[in-house]
């Protein structure tokens, strides 16, 4: 099953039945399912339920830029040291 395959809908209510005991946990798959669920909802609560590609896109190249950054920054410290050195 795809990680991206349930809604929260869909998850609340397999983790409620899950809660409820109407479900078998002891088969595997079912269990994988409802540990999807969890985790979608988990995930639902930490970030919010809209997972739109847009804001995917913008925290992408928050972090790009933030990564390019440290980078810049440490080349502008261990460059002049390296050319003093004769490396």
């Amino acid at each position: 099953m795809p990680r991206d395959d349930l809604t929260v809908e869909e998850a609340t209510a397999i983790a409620e039945h899950a809660r409820s005991g109407s479900l078998p946990l002891d088969d595997p798959e079912v269990r994988k399912v409802v540990d999807q669920a969890n985790r979608t909802l988990v995930r639902a609560q930490m970030w919010g339920e809209d997972r739109s590609p847009k804001l995917r896109r913008r925290r992408r190249f928050v972090a790009f830029a933030a990564l390019a950054m440290v980078l810049v920054w440490v080349v502008g410290l261990l460059g002049p040291l390296l050319l003093r050195l004769g490396v």
